[in-house]
């Protein structure tokens, strides 16, 4: 995954990116928890006999089905090469299973601009993260957006203005916390 929290590192085209690695390791957990419900169908009707636990079993695992499908619809991450006049973006895929999203080279004239997404981070006391934020391309209609980098800590304000000055393209904020002085 290409994730940029110095937002003094220098970015350079061509620039490589790879922002699927979240999105792949929720839905390798998704299709593991559905392929062992699913060894727990056959076991149970196959090896003991038992319909009211295989009724219970098929129950879990249209459950779990609902919300895989959940997941593979609203994933989002590529992996692909931005250069000076194209974005490259490679067919997303998580173990052999094809995923929803853009693929396919597009120019840069098909985009409009950079825009950054702050993203808040967990509330509760032990759990790992923070704010992070998502660096995406934004196409024109009838082209897709593309996320270039996830970045942390509100570094994605240096790090969109950075891409937008390289591509010459606006940079623009959505969601950014609001700063109360006193």
């Amino acid at each position: 995954m290409q994730q940029t929290s110095d937002p003094d590192a220098p970015i350079a085209l061509p620039y490589r990116f790879d922002t699927t690695s979240v999105w792949h390791t929720i839905l390798k957990g998704a299709f593991g928890m559905n392929a062992l419900l699913v060894l727990c169908i056959l076991f149970t009707v196959l090896g003991s006999h038992e319909v009211p636990k295989a009724i219970g079993l098929v129950v879990m695992e249209l459950v779990v089905l609902y919300f895989t499908r959940v997941f593979l619809r609203f994933q989002e991450g590529s992996v692909g090469t931005l250069s000076s006049d194209r974005v490259e973006i490679e067919p997303n895929v998580v173990l052999g299973v094809p995923l929803p999203g853009p693929k396919g080279t597009y120019m840069l004239e098909r985009f409009s601009a950079v825009r950054v997404e702050f993203r808040p981070g967990p509330i509760s006391p032990g759990v790992r993260g923070g704010p992070n934020e998502l660096i995406w391309l934004v196409g024109r209609p009838g082209t897709p957006n593309v996320v270039l980098a996830r970045t942390e800590d509100r570094a994605g304000g240096a790090v969109g203005q950075a891409f937008g000055a390289l591509l010459r393209l606006p940079a623009e904020e959505v969601g950014k916390p609001r700063e109360i002085r006193l």
